[in-house]
């Protein structure tokens, strides 16, 4: 067989270039190519079936790994060092593993090893992403010891410390066979982008000499070495600081991307003609011009490629990651329980208010009719209580005796109602509590009572559970303003606090409430109460991230809410019993202001929000009285049924690092009605407190059901 002239050419030309060539070790990183996944928790890469892993190495590896988008971390890290400008380290350390580097909040990490220690933790390597985008790319490089690789333009940087280093000292350093690396020749780095910058600037602690001079030509900045060598980036028309222009008639180009601290460079001195880059402090990153020899620099950064050749030990690999949560659209921010549990804790406890300030003064109007006709159990005016059967015991006994005996009127006469009156209005004391709160007229009665609850919602509906304690005070007044009406305004102030799930998501609620009330009966038996209202919360929110416990957001919202209640009243007494048959009907709406969470890109920003709660209701209650020393003891039962109209409530929110994608979250009220079951007791005591216990259950149809105990201590005045 015969060879062409051309192709025994070929064939000598290959085989010289064969036998002349150095020999080329390189390495290899095994990495998978693509993942299809739900990313809204971490995910391990292995999960492809291929575990990354490198090979080729004989000296310690320096792994970095880079997201576009979303969060990486490796939860091994045995054996690892700590690498300067990564995870958050200022320097690198090979006696302290890098254990930030298992954060999860974090898009680059970096850590070095030998080979069989990077192994080990590549094969715990994941990945989460964090809503914003379907595709995302993940870079790992893996590169000897010695220099930190930037995936984004494939070059190599070394920070080299030399204290009191002159720059053209530097600058024939970085070019010097000496700091080779990897087979690469270096330079003084040439800085082009904001993302060049801040890698640079993440690998410092002190001042570093960088490749940029106007020694050639004054106020015409350039770039000396390296692929962008001749290059000019910044112009100074005239004086100092400044740039854009004209320089001596000849065009100067300016970069796209400068770092100039301000005023900078403005040759403060003679021959300022060199370029630094600020390492510390709150210059950190910026640019600024030295003269050749400035001792305050102790340090020059070599930067390698772009220049030709190909480092002899290398790898480098990238997975496209697919997150079907974003992709197709189904991923949503109340997946997360928790989220999920503090949008709907704060539902009910808006609710819980609204139900507590109502039921504080329908029991107000409940106790007066139910305990009116027990004479040992009265109001008392806010003048000078006087029991005129035991008046020997009172400091104006005497008074009295001479004010009912004096004339020839009857004692009996002079124990009139409206005599009594006149007396006590008379007196010191009753004048000067008139003087000092006259806002108060006579014949308004005071009362207050005071609330602890606790209470607990189990839900069915794989929802997260919530506990609640409630302190409240509630302060109100009333008179009776004809002789079938009572008419009343009281003030309500209560503190809540609600717990959901058991991660330490929380609601802490102030509020505050006003309402006007009145009772009306036609007859001693049958009577009508009614009420409106206006409250305020202000809710502190603290949201533990079900993925990630460590991811903690807080907020503030303010709620402003009017309600409104009716309820028909039949009251029987017989004996020592008291039965009370009731129909009652309230309606109540909730305005929730717009807020923003704070704590990192996981924080949402929720849009206004209305609540509606409608409900009517069938109850009984029955009370036995029975005597006790200085009153009267009162076990009570109750049962009411609920029915339910209240509609759903939409819930909006978004990132606030992305306010274009917004999600939807609806608050059903799942179900249609639902039964309360109370037992308790109430304590008289004669012109004295009123104190109350009670256990009460709510049980939904849906199966949800609220347990709370409560103790309530009142008085009136």
């Amino acid at each position: 067989m015969k060879f062409s002239r051309l192709k025994l050419y070929f064939l000598f030309f290959f085989l010289i270039s064969f036998l002349n060539c150095k020999t080329v070790y390189s390495a290899s990183f095994t990495f998978p190519s693509t993942l299809t996944t739900n990313t809204s928790d971490f995910v391990l890469l292995s999960e492809t079936g291929t575990t990354p892993s490198v090979s080729g190495f004989s000296t310690d590896v320096l792994i970095t790994i880079v997201a576009t988008a979303g969060y990486v971390k490796i939860t091994t890290v045995t054996g690892l060092e700590q690498i300067n400008g990564y995870c958050g380290y200022t320097a690198d350390n090979s006696s302290s593993e890098p254990d930030n580097c298992t954060d999860d909040n974090r898009s680059e990490i970096g850590f070095e090893g030998t080979q069989a220690e990077v192994n080990t933790a590549l094969a715990t390597l994941s990945f989460k992403g964090d809503g914003s985008t379907s595709n995302v790319s993940i870079t790992a490089s893996a590169t000897p010891t010695g220099a930190a690789y930037n995936s984004s333009n494939g070059h190599y940087y070394r920070a080299i410390s030399s204290t009191d280093i002159d720059w053209d000292d530097a600058r024939a350093a970085a070019k010097s066979e000496a700091q080779k690396f990897n087979g690469l020749t270096g330079y003084l780095v040439t800085i082009t982008s904001e993302q060049e910058n801040d890698f640079i600037a993440d690998k410092i602690s002190v001042s570093a000499w960088t490749g940029g001079s106007d020694s050639e030509t004054e106020r015409v900045w350039k770039w000396m070495d390296g692929p962008e060598a001749g290059q000019t980036y910044t112009c100074q028309k005239f004086g100092v600081g400044g740039t854009g222009g004209t320089i001596s008639g000849s065009v100067c180009t300016e970069q796209s991307y400068l770092n100039w601290n301000f005023g900078e460079p403005n040759e403060y001195v003679e021959g300022e003609n060199y370029m630094h880059v600020y390492g510390s402090g709150v210059r950190k990153g910026e640019w600024n011009d030295y003269v050749i020899d400035n001792t305050n620099v102790d340090a020059y950064i070599i930067e390698y490629g772009g220049m030709g050749g190909t480092a002899t030990v290398s790898g480098e690999a990238t997975i496209t990651i697919t997150s079907t949560e974003a992709s197709d659209n189904t991923f949503d921010v109340f997946d997360d329980k928790q989220l999920v549990g503090i949008v709907e804790g704060q539902s009910e406890s808006s609710k819980r208010f609204i139900y507590n300030s109502t039921n504080s003064v329908l029991e107000r109007m409940e106790w007066y009719r139910t305990t009116k006709k027990n004479d040992s159990i009265k109001f008392k005016d806010l003048g000078l209580s006087i029991d005129i059967t035991n008046k020997d015991t009172y400091p104006y006994a005497k008074l009295l005796d001479v004010y009912l005996l004096k004339g020839d009127i009857k004692k009996e006469q002079k124990l009139s109602e409206e005599n009594i009156e006149k007396f006590i209005n008379d007196l010191p004391l009753s004048k000067y509590l008139k003087n000092e709160f006259g806002l108060i007229p006579r014949k308004w009665k005071i009362w207050s009572s005071g609330y602890i609850k606790k209470g607990k919602i189990k839900l069915k509906t794989g929802k997260e559970n919530q506990a609640f304690d409630t302190n409240a005070l509630v302060i109100g007044m009333d008179k009776i303003i004809k002789k079938n009406t009572l008419f009343g305004i009281a003030i309500r102030i209560e503190d809540q606090d609600t717990d959901v799930g058991p991660l330490g998501t929380t609601i802490r609620s102030d509020a505050n409430s006003i309402t006007v009330y009145s009772s009306w009966y036609k007859t001693r038996s049958t009577f009508i109460d009614s009420l409106i209202g206006y409250g305020y919360i202000n809710n502190d929110l603290k949201r533990v991230e079900q993925a990630d416990t460590s991811n903690i957001l807080t907020g503030n919202r303010d709620i402003k809410q009017y309600f409104t209640s009716i309820k028909f009243n039949k009251i029987i007494n017989k004996n020592n019993f008291t039965s009370l048959l009731f129909g009652r009907g309230d309606i109540g709406l909730s305005k929730f202001d717009s807020f923003t969470e704070s704590g990192n890109i996981q924080a949402l920003y929720f849009e206004e929000q209305n609540l509606i709660s409608r409900s009517i209701s069938l109850g009984t209650l029955l009370k036995y009285k029975k005597k006790i020393n200085k009153g009267h003891l009162l076990p009570y039962a109750r049962i009411e049924f609920f029915e339910n109209f209240s509609p759903n409530s939409k819930v909006k929110a978004s990132y606030v690092s992305d306010p274009s994608t917004k999600y939807n979250y609806t608050i059903k009220e799942n179900y249609s009605n639902s039964i309360k079951f109370e037992v308790g007791f109430d304590l008289n005591l004669i012109d004295s407190w009123y104190l109350s216990t009670s256990i009460r259950r709510l049980i939904k149809n849906n199966k949800d059901f609220e347990n709370e105990f409560a103790i309530k201590a009142s008085r009136p005045f």
